[in-house]
């Protein structure tokens, strides 16, 4: 038997009729909660990451601070080692000139004469001394004065009549200049 519905179209009767306004309602909130859902694991997940980077970069910080103060360290110790080094090439090189200077002193004292202090004071040496004679006296300012590379001006300061151990010797007094 064949059956026709004469009704119209508007009050037929679907069947399996979905309602669409709900359906995509309700699908649209689940994928907004799940979107929702995603970009808190994102945002939890780049956290994660960024915490673990702010880490790692304190813990390079920690080390090249460490670095920064053996360079630091290593850098005073140089500058120690350079000041200490200049100061004995400077001891170095003024340490035998008062060798030299003893030296040619010891040469240059003739026989009957004899010295009792020796100063230096503001670049002035200051002999003093007991001669037999004048000559010895003489000589030793021209001994003196012979030794150019050490001494610029010699000046006989005074010289005195005195009498030691019963005889009579001169006691004088050379200043002279060094020089450099």
């Amino acid at each position: 038997m064949i059956k026709i519905n004469l009704l119209p179209r508007e009050k037929r009767p679907k069947r399996g009729e979905i309602k669409a306004p709900r359906t995509v309602s309700i699908v649209v909130a689940l994928l907004a909660v799940a979107g929702m859902a995603g970009y808190w694991l994102f945002v939890k997940w780049d956290i994660q990451r960024l915490r673990t980077s702010i880490a790692v970069t304190q813990s390079e910080v920690a080390v090249n601070r460490q670095s920064a103060q053996a360079v630091e360290q290593y850098a005073r110790k140089k500058q120690q080692l350079g000041e200490r080094l200049a100061l004995v090439q400077r001891l170095a090189t003024h340490q035998d000139r008062p060798v030299r200077l003893l030296d040619g002193l010891s040469e240059a004292l003739p026989d009957g004469g004899w010295l009792t202090s020796i100063s230096k004071s503001s670049g002035t040496l200051t002999i003093q001394g007991y001669a037999s004679s004048h000559f010895v006296v003489a000589e030793l300012m021209l001994a003196l004065q012979r030794m150019t590379r050490l001494v610029t001006n010699v000046e006989l300061s005074f010289s005195e009549l005195e009498l030691y151990e019963g005889r009579p010797v001169e006691r004088f007094e050379i200043l002279a200049t060094l020089s450099g």
